[in-house]
C-alpha cells in the first residue's frame, strides 16, 4: 500500500501537465499579436507571422519542463521507496498565479502605455473578449482583446489544487 496517495498523485499529475504539448492560455490583441503561453511554451505570432524569438525561449522552458519532470520524480522515488513525504508546488502556485496574467496586462496598458498613448482604458480582467478603446493624435482607436484560458490551464489548476491539498494533509 503506498504511504501518501495524495501526494503520489499529485507528483504523477505534475509529470502529466509537464508532458503535456499544449498551451494554457491564449491572448489576441486586435488579431495583430497572438500569444499562447504555458509555463513551458511560448508562441508569439505578429500580423499572422511566427515570431522565431519565440523558439529560443521553448528551448529555455523545454529545459525548465525535464527540470520540472525530475524533480518529480525524484520525490515521488523518495515517496515510494523510502517512505519521505515530499511536495513539489510548482504547478500549484504558477496555476494560481497564472490566472493574475489578464491583471497583469491591464496594468501594463492603464499605467504604463497610457504614459505614452492618451486615453487608454482597459477592464480589469478579461477571460473572453472585450473591445478597448483609445484616442492618439485624434483618431479614435478600437481593438479586439481576446484571453482564453484553455482546457489544459484547467487541468493543471485542478492538479495544482491537488498538490496544495496533498501538501496540508499530513497523512496523504
Amino acid at each position: 500500500m503506498i504511504k501518501y496517495p495524495l501526494s503520489t498523485l499529485a507528483l504523477i499529475l505534475n509529470v502529466v501537465v509537464a508532458l503535456l504539448p499544449y498551451c494554457w492560455w491564449t491572448y489576441s490583441v486586435g488579431g495583430i499579436i497572438k500569444i499562447d503561453d504555458s509555463l513551458f511554451l511560448l508562441n508569439i505570432c505578429f500580423e499572422g507571422q511566427y515570431l522565431y524569438i519565440s523558439n529560443f525561449i521553448d528551448m529555455i522552458l523545454f529545459a525548465f519542463r525535464f527540470y520540472v519532470i525530475a524533480v518529480s520524480l525524484y520525490f515521488l522515488y523518495l515517496i515510494l521507496r523510502r517512505g519521505e513525504k515530499r511536495n513539489y508546488l510548482l504547478i500549484a502556485w504558477a496555476s494560481l498565479f497564472y490566472i493574475l496574467d489578464p491583471v497583469i496586462i491591464y496594468i501594463i496598458f492603464n499605467y504604463i502605455l497610457s504614459h505614452f498613448i492618451q486615453g487608454v482604458t482597459y477592464p480589469f480582467f478579461i477571460i473572453g473578449q472585450e473591445s478597448v478603446e483609445f484616442t492618439d493624435s485624434g483618431y479614435q482607436i478600437t481593438m479586439l482583446i481576446q484571453s482564453y484560458p484553455t482546457f489544459t490551464y484547467w487541468f493543471s489548476l485542478a492538479v495544482g489544487i491537488i498538490n496544495l491539498i496533498s501538501r496540508f494533509l499530513k497523512k496523504y
